[in-house]
């Protein structure tokens, strides 16, 4: 019963996305751990089924933004959900940082986007 329950609901969140434009679409934000040594910051990015390369990275005025969208599993047009714990549609996360520049690289591990923030020094861009 309640897996139908949140099959409609999905539906219906789906339906207004699609069609009426009443309001934003919601979004969520992936848990991340963020790490600073002396020459830089490490953010572990959870995001699993995501594809690295087309996760937006943005450093602007002390803030780190992340931007992507986690696809909807393609099972779900024609089944019943059991159980839905991981988040799927827009995200986005936005963290406090050094006010610094950087130079920005992207890694992956399994599930993982590592954005690795060389700092650069003062003047340099």
């Amino acid at each position: 019963m309640l897996a139908d329950a949140l099959h409609r609901l999905g539906r219906l969140d789906e339906l207004r996305r699609l069609g009426f434009g009443i309001s934003q679409p919601m979004t969520w934000e992936p848990p991340l751990d963020l790490i600073e040594t002396a020459t830089e910051l490490l953010a572990y990015v959870v995001l699993p089924g995501v594809d690295p390369a087309s996760v937006e990275v943005e450093v602007t005025g002390g803030t780190l933004i992340l931007r992507g969208l986690r696809p909807r599993p393609a099972e779900l047009r024609h089944a019943s959900i059991l159980r839905l714990e991981l988040p799927w549609g827009k995200f986005e996360r936005r963290v406090l940082i050094p006010d610094v520049p950087y130079k920005i690289s992207r890694e992956t591990a399994p599930g993982c986007l590592i954005l690795r923030l060389t700092k650069l020094p003062e003047g340099s861009q």
